[in-house]
């Protein structure tokens, strides 16, 4: 089997020839790779932030899966306000009646870091900017063409998963304070931004991807239970109902607590796999609790820990808990072996690399 066959089998909870072995390697080990400040592959796309995720894969030896965000239109109101040798920071804005109006938030860029979207107010940025750069990114394609150049480049090497995200709650407390004290309001807003979200997700399904991604990171931090079924799952039912009328699987990201998110997903929704399943102290997931309770539901992606073993353990650490997770998730299919979250921009080599051998070896069918 091609890497992009193993992982379809795996996702469509079908069995490989082996268990494929995908860490999560996101922005922080691109760019360690690359030798070069992040902001050349986050904000000037130099080279694309598909490629640089995807290089990454092929450098470890890997099996390819690659996230990418689908611009669908070309971002023309972003402004760098900042920079010196070792930050960026970008603001967008929007502009009535001739007037800038900033963002409340912005992106920072740390020359050898993932980047961070913080409030303004937080970094001291003033309301507004009298001094600021256009973004002028160095790859330009945007929507089906920009999704296609990355398919083309993987190619059979691994699958490229175009992302949506679920209307939700923010991370920030006056999203958490607005939902007691405004409750219609913000129903209002979500709603609409469900629709925004399918919309896009219509647009995606059109192009046959492998796969599409709900890339919601720690979506249950800030939308609990009780949350969740009053403002997102109705919106998470539409949407992989949508997909499985395509015949496209779904692939959903929630970093930090889950377990709760995996049997609402499983029992009352059509979606397909789920990652990455972290164990305490960062998730609540028990893998093989969750291939015995769900996996003939849902395909697993995950979970190895990505401080405890992929950054601090030894090879032969990694090589075991590689092995542990095959033996609970592994059995019948359905199971991608991967980090629990974004692999550390300094874990070892050997450590990513033993997780293919082990997939290759070990996880054989």
């Amino acid at each position: 089997m091609t890497s992009r066959e193993r992982l379809i089998a795996a996702i469509r909870n079908k069995q490989p020839d082996h268990v494929p072995a995908a860490p999560d390697l996101y922005e922080m080990i691109p760019i360690r790779l690359s030798g070069r400040p992040s902001w050349e592959m986050l904000v000037y796309q130099d080279p694309p932030v598909w490629k640089a995720r995807a290089d990454a894969s092929f450098y470890f030896g890997v099996d390819a899966f690659v996230p990418v965000y689908v611009p669908m239109q070309e971002e023309i109101n972003t402004a760098i306000v900042f920079q010196d040798q070792e930050k960026m920071i970008t603001r967008s804005f929007s502009e009535e009646d001739g007037r800038k109006q900033w963002s409340p938030f912005a992106m920072v860029y740390a020359r050898n870091e993932p980047s961070a979207f913080v409030k303004a107010e937080l970094i001291g940025l003033p309301e507004t900017h009298e001094k600021y750069e256009w973004v002028k990114s160095n790859y330009s394609k945007t929507g089906r063409e920009y999704f296609e150049d990355a398919r083309q480049y993987v190619g059979e090497r691994g699958v490229v998963a175009p992302m949506v995200c679920l209307p939700c709650l923010g991370l920030w407390p006056e999203d958490t304070y607005a939902y007691y004290e405004k409750p219609e309001s913000v129903r209002e807003n979500i709603q609409k931004a469900g629709e925004d979200m399918m919309k896009t997700a219509e647009e995606i399904l059109s192009w046959r991807p492998d796969v599409l991604l709900i890339g919601n990171s720690g979506l249950m931090i800030s939308n609990p239970p009780p949350i969740f079924r009053d403002l997102v799952l109705e919106h998470l039912q539409k949407l992989t109902r949508l997909a499985k009328s395509h015949d496209v699987p779904t692939h959903l990201h929630c970093c930090g607590p889950e377990r709760a998110l995996v049997e609402m997903a499983a029992m009352e929704s059509d979606l397909s796999s789920i990652e990455p399943l972290e164990e305490s102290p960062m998730g609540d997931c028990d893998l093989a609790e969750i291939k015995e309770k769900f996996g003939g539901r849902l395909a697993l992606k995950g979970n190895l820990h990505t401080t405890k073993i992929m950054l601090m353990g030894s090879p032969s650490e990694v090589e075991d808990a590689c092995k542990k997770a095959i033996d609970a998730a592994a059995e019948g299919g359905g199971f991608i072996l991967s980090t629990g979250d974004q692999t550390p921009r300094d874990t070892p080599e050997e450590n990513i690399r033993i997780m293919q051998q082990v997939a290759e070896s070990y996880g054989r069918y």
